[in-house]
């Protein structure tokens, strides 16, 4: 092109947090919709987290790939925060996921103490994370430890808060990505909980500058649920013992300090940082 003569392409808008909103609520409203449709097609999958785990999986990537097609001037990796960053970071990430799970799931448990279930739909929920051959439990395991949490990182920590600093705090990107991430999660007794998981999961992602730590905080959050369905009511009673949730309430505050404070320290992370409040160039160079 001329450098003389002026780039004539319409600038795509910055996202703000009612576009923010509105993109959260069309691709989840597109999931539900092939959801429907898909289980007329299979009644018998309605309880199946696989089936409906592989669904999300699609379409999210779907909505993730239109969204940076229309908002074109950064890289892959750039648009999605697939950065590097360090090890101490990932592991420190994974350890928080593991002790954010105890609190919150004891957090769950009184809400439905005081606001109970329907037995046939705590029932159905409990049965959901129960493999019914070792196939399907190795499925279960790829799916709702590994796809799901990637997909919706992907999604909101990755395209959407990416997206919203450019002209948005960190803090406010933060809580309206978690905000919408709650509200997607369909039972209003596991908003408290989960908003909670969504904090930490904004948290360590505005800290990295990357999806990577978050990706790897929700993969252990949502493992240790499968785990504890699988060993049974006596070990999930077990963890929700007070000594144990105290444990892992203090352990999950010291490894958010020392996740910060790796992260402060690393020069990796400060140019991740740098990088999300970057406007995107015209070219879809890495800025």
């Amino acid at each position: 092109m001329d450098p003389a003569r002026p780039n004539l392409t319409p600038a795509r808008p910055n996202l703000t947090h009612f576009g923010a909103v509105a993109w959260a609520l069309g691709v989840t409203f597109v999931f539900g919709t092939v959801g429907q449709q898909a289980l007329v097609l299979a009644p018998n999958a309605a309880d199946d987290l696989v089936v409906r785990a592989g669904i999300q999986a699609v379409v999210y990537l779907a909505g993730a790939a239109l969204f940076s097609f229309r908002r074109p001037g950064r890289s892959f990796e750039e648009a999605f925060a697939l950065r590097r960053v360090p090890a101490g970071l990932l592991v420190t990430a994974l350890l928080l996921g593991l002790c954010a799970h105890a609190p919150a799931d004891k957090l769950n448990d009184l809400i439905v103490q005081r606001f109970p279930m329907k037995k046939d739909l705590s029932e159905a929920l409990a049965n959901q994370l129960l493999p019914g051959a070792p196939a399907h439990a190795v499925l279960l395991a790829i799916f709702v430890a590994g796809v799901g949490p990637f997909v919706e990182e992907l999604f909101f920590r990755g395209a959407l808060y990416t997206g919203l600093r450019t002209t948005a705090s960190a803090l406010g990107a933060v809580v309206t990505t978690g905000l919408m991430f709650t509200l997607i999660h369909f039972e209003p007794r596991s908003w408290l909980p989960i908003f909670m998981l969504a904090a930490c999961l904004g948290a360590v992602r505005a800290l990295s500058g990357s999806i990577w730590p978050g990706v790897l905080l929700h993969a252990a959050f949502n493992g240790s649920s499968l785990v504890l369905a699988w060993l049974g009511p006596s070990a999930e009673a077990r963890w929700l013992s007070p000594g144990v949730v105290a444990a892992s309430s203090v352990s999950a505050l010291l490894l958010l300090a020392l996740f910060a404070r790796l992260a402060q320290k690393s020069e990796l992370a400060e140019r991740a940082r740098a990088l999300d409040g970057a406007e995107p160039t015209s070219g879809g160079a890495t800025p």
